[in-house]
C-alpha cells in the first residue's frame, strides 16, 4: 500500500505519515537555506510548517531542474520512495557541476513500507556514502505506527571498502552524528613525496598509521605516513576513528584539471572522486575549485625562487670597475667635449696668433686631453686669457677624474667586486633568466597576473624534471621555485647538495604567498568537523613543532642552513692580498694598445710603401715617354 499516493485507500494513516513529516522537517530542516522535495507527480508530500521548500518532480526535466535547485541553495532533501533511486544516481553529478558546497546535507526518505525492495538498494548504492545524515521513515501495518530507521557505516575489516545497514533508530534524535564515530572507515588519501607537508614509506606492521588503497596495490602493504599536513588527517582519524588508505603520484604531481571534469595528479584524482581527499602544499587554484572544494587554511607558504649567487667579478675587470656604466659615458662625454673644445681654441689661436710652428691637430687635442684625465704633463697655452681659463677649467676636472678614478680603483683592488645580485622578484624579471620547477603549478595563481613583471616571470618560467634541476644547480644559468613555509624552512632542496647550496639565495621578498589546503569532494561529509580540527590545531600552535620535526627528519639540515644563511655576510667579504690577477686589466689595456699600435704600424708603413711604389711607376713611366 502505498501511504504517498491520493488515491491511498488508508487516509488516516496518510495524514499521520505527513504529520511525522512535518514535525521532522521543523524538528531538523530549519536550519537549512532550502529543503527540496524530490517525488514522482503522483506522490503526495505536503510540508505545512514553516520551512523554505522547492517540490520538484521526477520528470524528463528533473536534471536540469535539480541542479537549478541545488544552484539554488537547496542543502537537504525529502525524497519520496519511488523518486529515490533517481535521486542517488544524480547526486554526485548535480553537486559536482553546482557552485555551492554547503557540508552536512541531509536526506529524509519517505518509504511506502518498513520491508520495502527499496533498502537494499540504499545500502548497495555507492552514492549513500556521500549522505551519512540519513533517516528513513516507513509506516508499520501491524501496529499503524511510523517507525525511523537510518544507515550504519562501518568497515568490516576489508581493505577500501564501506558496509552500509539499515538500523532501526528511536527518537528524539533520528539524525544520529555518525562522523563521531566512524567504525574504522577509510579515508582515500592521495599525496606525494614533498617534505615537510608530506613523506611517506613501506614500513612493518607495527610502524605503520595507513596502508595502500586496493584500487592502487592489490597486495596489502603497511606504510608509514607523516608531515605537517599528513599528520592533521591522522590526528582526525584517532579522533574518529577512521583509517587511511592512501595512494601516490610521482609522475603527474600536483597535476591539472581539465574543463571536461578531468584531471591527473593529486588535484585529478579528487575532481574524478578518485580520492575523497589530497595534500601536498595545494593552495586556492581556481580551475580544481570547479569540481572540486578546498578545506579551511592549514597554513601559509610564500613562493619564492632560489637564484644564483653573485659570483666575484673576473680580474681583467678591475679598470672599469672603479667607476659605474653610466659615470664612465658621462666621463667620455666630457672628454669629448674637451678634446673639441681644446683643437676648435688652437685653431683659433694659429689664426689670429699665425706662430712660427705647426698647426694643433685632432691627434694633438685627444692626448692634451688625455693627459689632464691622467694627472701627466700636458701642453697649455698662455699667451691669450681663453686659453688660460680653458686649460684651467680641464685642469681642475682632469684632476678631480682622476683623484676620483684612483680612489675608486684602490677599493676595487683590494675588496672582492661581485656581479649584481638578483633580490627581488622584479630583478628576476629584468634580467630574463629561466627559471622552472618540475610541475606547471607553481605558476597557477600568477598566470592571469596583470602586472608586466609577472608576464615577463611566466614566460620565463619552465617545467624540467629533476635531473635536469640537478645539472642546472650549478651552472648560474638558472632559478628555481620554491616554497618559504609558515616556520622558515625551504622545500623542496632534494636536487641541491651541499656544494650547490652556497652557490644560491632566496629572494628577498615573495614572488606571492597563498594558504595551503586539502583539496576535497564536493559533497565530501566529513569536511566540517575536518575544518573545526584544523582551526584547533592552528589555535594551539602545535604546528611549529611538527614542521621541525618534520624537517629535522626528513630535510638536509646543512642545505636548508646555506639557503637560510646565504644572505649573511661571510668571510670572503673581506680585505686581500693584491695579486697579479688584480693587474690583468691593466695588461690586457697594454696588449690591446701594442696591438692596434702594431697594426697601424703595418698599415701606414704598407700605405707610404704603396704610394712610394705607384710614385716610382709613374716616374719609370715617364722617363720612357721621354
Amino acid at each position: 500500500m502505498n501511504f504517498l499516493t491520493t488515491h491511498s485507500s488508508n487516509d488516516t494513516a496518510g495524514i499521520s505519515m505527513m504529520s511525522a513529516v512535518n514535525v521532522i522537517a521543523l524538528s531538523f530542516f530549519t536550519e537549512y537555506y532550502t529543503v527540496c522535495v524530490i517525488k514522482i507527480v503522483f506522490d503526495y508530500i505536503l510540508i505545512s510548517v514553516p520551512v523554505p521548500t522547492v517540490v520538484i518532480n521526477v520528470d524528463s526535466m528533473f536534471n536540469k531542474t535539480f541542479q537549478t535547485a541545488v544552484d539554488s541553495g537547496c542543502q537537504a532533501f525529502i525524497v519520496s520512495e519511488r523518486a529515490l533511486i533517481t535521486f542517488l544516481d544524480v547526486f554526485v553529478e548535480i553537486h559536482d557541476s553546482s557552485d555551492q558546497r554547503s557540508s552536512n546535507k541531509r536526506l529524509l526518505v519517505l518509504l511506502d513500507s518498513n520491508e520495502s525492495e527499496v533498502l537494499n538498494t540504499i545500502t548497495k548504492h555507492s552514492n549513500t556514502l556521500e549522505l551519512p545524515s540519513m533517516a528513513l521513515m516507513a509506516p508499520n501495518y501491524s501496529n499503524d505506527s511510523i517507525e525511523m530507521y537510518s544507515t550504519k557505516l562501518y568497515n568490516d575489516g576489508s581493505r577500501s571498502t564501506v558496509t552500509v545497514e539499515i538500523e532501526y533508530v528511536e527518537g528524539p534524535d533520528y539524525f544520529p552524528d555518525k562522523l563521531n564515530n566512524m567504525n574504522g572507515i577509510p579515508i582515500h588519501l592521495c599525496t606525494l613525496m614533498y617534505p615537510p607537508y608530506t613523506y611517506y614509506e613501506e614500513t612493518s606492521p607495527e610502524k605503520a598509521n595507513a596502508r595502500y588503497h586496493a584500487s592502487v596495490k592489490g597486495e596489502d602493504v603497511p606504510l608509514f605516513l607523516d608531515g605537517t599536513e599528513v599528520v592533521l588527517l591522522i590526528e582526525f582519524c584517532r579522533k574518529y576513528n577512521c583509517t587511511i588508505e592512501a595512494s601516490f603520484d610521482e609522475v603527474y604531481l600536483w597535476g591539472e584539471v581539465f574543463d571536461n571534469h578531468t584531471g591527473n595528479g593529486l588535484l585529478g584524482s579528487v575532481v574524478e572522486r578518485r580520492a575523497d581527499i589530497a595534500v601536498a602544499a595545494i593552495y586556492y587554484w581556481h580551475q580544481p575549485y570547479k569540481f572540486a572544494t578546498y578545506t579551511q587554511p592549514i597554513s601559509r607558504s610564500g613562493i619564492t625562487v632560489l637564484v644564483p649567487k653573485p659570483r666575484i667579478l673576473p680580474p681583467w675587470r678591475t679598470p672599469f670597475l672603479s667607476f659605474s656604466p653610466s659615470l664612465w659615458a658621462a666621463v667620455l662625454a666630457a672628454l669629448c667635449v674637451g678634446v673639441i673644445a681644446v683643437w676648435c681654441i688652437e685653431k683659433i689661436r694659429y689664426i689670429i696668433l699665425k706662430p712660427n710652428e705647426l698647426a694643433v691637430t685632432l691627434s694633438d687635442a685627444v692626448l692634451t686631453m688625455i693627459g689632464f684625465y691622467m694627472e701627466q704633463n700636458a701642453r697649455m697655452r698662455t699667451d691669450l686669457m681663453s686659453c688660460v681659463l680653458l686649460f684651467t677649467s680641464l685642469l681642475f676636472a682632469g684632476f678631480m677624474v682622476g683623484n676620483t678614478y684612483g680612489g675608486g680603483l684602490a677599493g676595487i683592488m683590494t675588496i672582492p667586486q661581485y656581479e649584481k645580485s638578483i633580490d627581488t622578484t622584479v630583478d628576476l624579471a629584468e634580467t630574463g633568466i629561466m627559471w622552472g620547477a618540475t610541475a606547471l603549478s607553481w605558476i597557477f595563481s600568477i598566470m592571469a597576473a596583470p602586472q608586466p613583471y609577472m608576464k615577463k616571470l611566466v614566460n620565463t618560467y619552465r617545467v624540467v624534471n629533476d635531473e635536469f634541476m640537478t645539472q642546472h644547480s650549478k651552472t648560474h644559468d638558472m632559478g628555481f621555485a620554491g616554497e618559504r613555509t609558515e616556520f622558515r624552512h625551504f622545500v623542496p632542496a632534494d636536487f641541491v647538495d651541499n656544494e650547490a647550496s652556497t652557490m644560491l639565495q632566496l629572494l628577498k621578498d615573495d614572488l606571492y604567498w597563498e594558504s595551503v589546503v586539502a583539496i576535497i569532494t564536493k559533497t565530501c561529509p566529513f569536511k566540517q568537523k575536518f575544518n573545526d580540527l584544523i582551526m584547533q590545531i592552528k589555535q594551539s600552535g602545535i604546528q611549529n613543532y611538527w614542521e621541525l620535526q618534520a624537517s629535522n627528519n626528513y630535510l638536509h639540515g646543512s642545505v636548508q642552513l646555506n639557503i637560510l644563511n646565504a644572505r649573511s655576510g661571510g668571510s670572503d667579504d673581506i680585505v686581500v692580498k693584491l695579486t697579479i690577477s688584480h693587474f690583468l686589466g691593466a695588461y690586457m689595456i697594454l696588449a690591446a694598445g701594442l696591438g692596434m699600435a702594431t697594426m697601424s704600424f703595418l698599415l701606414e708603413t704598407s700605405r707610404i710603401w704603396f704610394r712610394q711604389s705607384m710614385y716610382r711607376k709613374k716616374a719609370n713611366y715617364a722617363e720612357k715617354l721621354t
